[in-house]
């Protein structure tokens, strides 16, 4: 991205004129860098909520009793009368009834 212009021979109004382009790019360049930082902090911010939001749904889920661990009871997965069917999905889920499909 640096260029390595040779400014030997140039006039002092064109060396001016250089100067001020430089002076302008750089001033851009600080522009964006300043928008880059800003948003950085904003996504900083954000992962720290999304971060805590996390901590705390996990603590709650972490109180809950029995959340999984224990197998379905028989009365859960006997035959429904209503014509549906139990579906086992895995162990962590368990348990769960779909229609029977009529053929």
């Amino acid at each position: 991205m640096a260029s390595t212009t040779s400014f030997d021979g140039l006039s002092r109004e064109e060396l001016m004129q250089k100067v001020v382009e430089l002076q302008q790019g750089l001033a851009e360049l600080s522009v964006k860098v300043d928008g880059v930082k800003g948003e950085n902090n904003q996504l900083r911010e954000d992962n720290m909520v999304l971060k805590d939001y996390l901590n705390n749904l996990m603590a709650k889920v972490g109180k809950m009793s029995n959340l999984g661990t224990t197998a379905p009871s028989r009365v859960m997965i006997q035959h429904n009368p209503d014509g549906a069917q139990s579906v086992r999905v895995n162990d962590h889920i368990g348990e769960l009834t779909a229609p029977a499909m009529d053929d």
